[in-house]
């Protein structure tokens, strides 16, 4: 990251020449503005990252300075400084959206810090719009592989033919919505809604009505007429994720709905037209569903005229970093952190772990970390990737016994249980440390003798 750049905006030469030495000494870029009218022209013609006025100044007070910059630019962070202790004026400075308020005679650490952290959370923030610009939609972040670039390019020669039914495959959190957003958003019915629906998430009865639309007084509760998502996704798209749960009922009224272009609403008889693209999901393999007879084989080939597979995360390595990249500077955002980026050996073990749950799991991974780490960068032993992933936690082998030993008391039972959980947990994190019993300590948050003493009760003393 370049050199952060400040702005000081004072009417005393003297004052500005002690703060620019105080920030330049620190690393930041320096410019500087007699008054506000000037401080505007200046952030017009290129915005820095934080601005520090001074409060009282000939004709634009600094409070008015704020307003002004608020307006213009809501995410640009504002310090101000004033040399009345005031304690009103620094209320109504916060109340406008100053990111801090301090006294002069100011203090110089205080004043450095509270302006790297205006710095800071500027760039952040940038990042991040960034990042969401390239989220969903037109500019969807796949990663860099040559795996993702090719998912990119499938999908933008489908998206302009919207009569063309296509069905998204592949594990749990691979981004089978990003696609299908991405899908609608290079589409020609870009400006119509995206309608997304999770047919695993609700009994048949709830579903059928979600999706056709129900007539007032049809079930119970029915007090008023309600349009089905078929209906709302009029002129869009809509997208049906892990389509292969829609119960047998319910496929055979999707798939004439399909046929005749029209949906009839639950305790109605008149049709209503629909025009929404149709996208589908699946994480399971649909043509063995169709085998065994779960579903349909004439909706499977309504739905899947064109079948795009979505690679898993350990299909395509090189795309890992990147995206623990983005995840990082998304949680530093949104949980106010300043996390700043992986070691060597940190991205190493996020190349090496299986990531079952793929992106998702990435995102949730590097979150908790973010949340939890006490270092700037992050290495392999402070992300404590669980083994093989977020598959259902199972047991140790101590645990597993002691749950099948049903002679022993409860008490007796949890220790074991607890014990065989310690050793997994010691385990894993000196592998991941690659055996480096300080780094382990300080992974695990306890000093190196309790380390040792743990290890040794375990019988680990010698990894």
């Amino acid at each position: 990251m370049g050199h952060h750049q400040l702005l000081i905006v004072d009417d005393e030469p003297d004052l500005r020449w002690v703060l620019r030495g105080l920030f330049e000494d620190a690393g930041f870029e320096v410019r500087e503005a007699g008054g506000g009218e000037e401080a505007l022209q200046q952030v017009d013609q290129s915005p820095p990252d934080v601005v520090l006025s001074d409060m009282r100044m000939p004709r634009m007070s600094g409070l008015e300075l704020l307003r002004t910059l608020h307006r213009r630019l809501p995410t640009l962070p504002v310090i101000l400084l004033s040399a009345v202790e005031d304690l009103a004026t620094a209320v109504d400075a916060i109340k406008e959206g100053a990111f801090d308020y301090q006294a002069k005679p100011f203090d110089a650490e205080r004043l450095q810090l509270s302006v790297r952290r205006a710095a800071e959370q500027h760039a952040l923030r940038r990042e991040l719009q960034q990042l969401r610009s390239s989220l969903p939609g037109q500019n969807a972040d796949f990663g860099p592989g040559r795996k993702a670039q090719e998912l990119r390019r499938l999908l933008e020669l489908l998206a302009p033919q919207t009569s063309v039914a296509v069905l998204l495959s592949g594990e749990s959190g691979t981004g089978k919505e990003v696609a299908a957003r991405t899908l609608h958003a290079l589409s020609p019915c870009a400006n119509g809604p995206f309608v997304a629906v999770d047919c695993g998430a609700l009994p048949e009865q709830l579903l059928e009505s979600q999706l056709f639309g129900h007539e007032k007084g049809a079930f119970t509760g029915a007090d008023r007429a309600r349009p089905g998502l078929f209906s709302m996704a009029d002129g869009g798209t809509l997208f049906l994720d892990e389509l292969g749960n829609l119960p047998l009922g319910l496929q055979a009224k999707l798939l004439r709905a399909l046929q005749e272009r029209t949906v009839v609403p639950v305790g109605g008889s008149q049709p209503v037209p629909f025009r929404a693209r149709l996208v589908c999901a699946t994480n399971a393999a649909l043509t063995e569903a169709v085998q065994a007879g779960q579903f349909r084989v004439d909706l499977y080939h309504r739905i899947a005229e064109f079948t795009v597979a979505l690679p898993s995360l350990r299909e395509r390595p090189e795309d890992i970093v990147h995206f623990a990249r983005v995840f990082l500077a998304e949680a530093n955002q949104e949980l106010g952190r300043h996390v700043q980026g992986f070691t060597a050996a940190g991205e190493q073990a996020l190349r090496q772990h299986p990531w079952p749950g793929n992106l998702r799991e990435l995102r949730n991974a590097v979150r908790r970390t973010v949340l939890t780490a006490a270092a700037t960068e992050l290495d392999a032993c402070d992300l404590l990737l669980p083994p093989g992933g977020d598959r259902p936690p199972e047991a140790a082998d101590g645990a597993r016994s002691a749950e099948t030993d049903a002679t022993l008391p409860l008490a007796d039972r949890l220790r074991v249980a607890t014990d065989a959980l310690e050793a997994e947990i010691l385990t894993s994190t000196l592998a991941q440390c690659s055996g480096n019993k300080a780094a382990a300590a300080r992974a695990l948050r306890i000093d190196y003798t309790t380390l040792h003493r743990k290890l040794k009760r375990h019988g680990l003393a010698g990894s």
